[in-house]
């Protein structure tokens, strides 16, 4: 059944499957994503993330300056017995421990704080183990997998931990080295998450950056689509742990699966789909545990999208408010706010404005927030001691945002109302709203102890009308 679905779905360009974190975090996982890859017929590209916990590792003896003679011995030992695990023939499983030996004397001679290209070097360790790893197991069932590292192939910028990928060299780069691999029948099993610089030096490409090094392999070699592994069967109309009505998208486009990535949902991150969205190429969410389902397609031609809407929740911000009736037909009020926001570099969640534009109100991360604070303060400190055209700086913690979102809901009559019903029915204030101008998502911030209630109510509202 499933060896049919490949062939009734795939031509013959490649398919690229990635493969995180949970996905290798044992013996008996790692051999399922070997097996989905043994039993696929066609040209295949693996990208793989560091085992389950390893950069979590490494990334705290970067920060806290540990031992690092024990990370280093630590992560060696995750690593061998892994392979152990595996039953690598002995000539393999030896072949392998030089590998992770060498790769480990960075480590092992370091000093913290890390931090800058040091920290990319140390934080690439995990990623250059495990896909190699995976592809001495791939090796010893006779399968033909090529250990790529990808600092060979993906190039990118100087910015350390959060590197951006130049598509035009990088598309270069993967023409000369992956695509004879593939002609020769190989399997190339590529380090997600790492690139260089023009200067040969290791880049990052931030968190899971595995399925944005999946995505640009996919781009690059005009891929029929990107598989990426994880452990739930799609994406849901809600959040699958806290709601049991959630049910699994077969279809959405590229558009919603941004908005909700970027309103809360783990399952993919907003940046993974850039290179994709002047291409042909799509990407399927999968779950290793229960492969025979389809899992959810996101592309830019979507059949059978139907009615339903999405409904996604983040929990962990906090509203800032500037206001002032002084500001009040001021021009370059905006520009110098969120001039002073991104001159420390947060992010901005979402933005809802007075219609008399006097006050101006946003959602960031909440750790982000000290930050902020002074940046404004800083920059406003003219108008906030001078002439007091601004009154107040507030920060309101312990908020949420709920996010509706569908690619169907343009021109839907009642979809507003019938969200604002269901959370007055159970008597939930909404404190800020923002909708674009585009219409495919109405973000609301509530309290954060009514978030979980907010999204039962709200999706039970509209399972009412997905059904009509």
């Amino acid at each position: 059944m499933i060896k049919e679905f490949w062939e009734t779905s795939l031509n013959k360009a490649p398919v690229v499957f990635k493969f995180g974190g949970s996905s290798l975090e044992s013996a008996d996982r790692l051999l399922s994503a070997v097996e989905q890859i043994a039993r696929f017929e066609g040209p295949l590209v693996v990208v793989t993330s560091a085992l389950g916990r390893i950069t979590d590792l490494l990334a705290q003896f970067c920060n806290t300056a540990g031992d690092a003679v024990s990370i280093s011995e630590q992560v060696q030992a995750t690593h061998i017995r892994m392979a152990a695990d595996l039953d690598l023939p002995e000539a393999l499983l030896s072949d392998y421990g030089v590998h992770v030996e060498t790769t480990l004397q960075a480590l092992s001679t370091a000093r913290g704080p890390v931090e800058g290209q040091e920290r990319d070097e140390i934080l690439s360790v995990g990623e250059r183990l495990s896909t190699n790893l995976v592809a001495h197991c791939l090796s010893a069932r006779q399968l033909r997998g090529i250990y790529v590292d990808s600092r060979t192939i993906i190039r990118t910028g100087s910015q350390w931990g959060n590197a951006r990928v130049d598509l035009t060299v990088t598309r270069r780069l993967i023409g000369e080295k992956v695509s004879p691999l593939l002609n020769n029948g190989d399997i190339p099993v590529v380090t997600g998450f790492l690139g260089s610089n023009a200067a040969g030096e290791t880049t990052t490409i931030g968190r899971n950056g595995s399925d944005l090094t999946a995505t640009v392999l996919g781009a690059c070699l005009e891929a029929s689509e990107v598989w990426i592994w994880t452990d739930v069967d799609g994406i849901l109309t809600a959040d699958p742990r806290h709601h049991q009505s959630a049910r699994v998208l077969p279809e959405i486009s590229f558009r919603e699966a941004a908005e909700v990535a970027y309103f809360g949902a783990s399952v993919i991150h907003p940046r993974t789909l850039w290179p994709l969205l002047e291409t042909e190429v799509a990407v399927r969410i999968k779950n290793l545990l229960a492969p025979e389902n389809e899992g959810t397609l996101i592309s830019s031609r979507i059949a059978r999208r139907g009615r339903t809407l999405i409904t996604t929740s983040i929990d962990d911000v906090s509203m800032i408010t500037v206001g002032g009736y002084g500001m009040i037909g001021v021009p370059g009020v905006a520009a110098t706010i969120f001039s002073a926001v991104q001159e420390v570099g947060t992010n901005v969640l979402m933005i809802s404005q007075s219609s008399a534009e006097h006050n101006i109100t946003f959602v960031v991360q909440a750790s982000e927030v000290p930050q902020t604070i002074d940046s404004l303060e800083t920059a406003l400190a003219d108008w906030l001691e001078g002439d007091r055209r601004i009154d107040h700086i507030r920060v309101l913690s312990d908020v949420g945002i709920i996010t509706v979102v569908g690619e169907n809901m343009r021109n839907r009559h009642g979809i507003a109302g019938k969200i604002f019903s269901a959370l007055g029915h159970q008597a939930i204030n909404v404190i800020a709203i923002a909708q674009g101008s585009s219409e495919y998502s109405i973000s609301m911030v509530l309290e954060k102890d009514n978030l979980r209630l907010a999204v039962d109510c709200i999706h039970s509202e509209l399972d009412d009308e997905n059904d009509n």
